[in-house]
């Protein structure tokens, strides 16, 4: 096996890593985000915007760097199939 073939097998572990946590996260701020706008309250005044605000500015970058890591996935997958 050459010394290519094992740096993308590397790589491909590697992003298989990164994903499952961004996915996690991810996860974690939809959670808060829900928790942040409760759709029962009756007040609106009192819903935390600003907090979830930055939260979803996180959820964001965190959907478009996990596209972007699958796609990578795939092409390696795909590589080595």
């Amino acid at each position: 096996m050459n010394i290519e073939r094992i740096q993308l097998k590397g790589q491909l572990v590697e992003a298989k890593s990164k994903y499952k946590r961004l996915d996690v996260e991810a996860a974690g701020l939809v959670l808060l985000i829900r928790s942040l706008l409760n759709p029962y309250e009756d007040d609106t005044t009192k819903l935390e915007t600003e907090k979830a605000l930055v939260s979803l500015t996180r959820l964001n970058q965190l959907v478009l760097e996990l596209q972007t890591l699958k796609k990578k996935i795939t092409d390696l997958e795909e590589y080595f199939a």
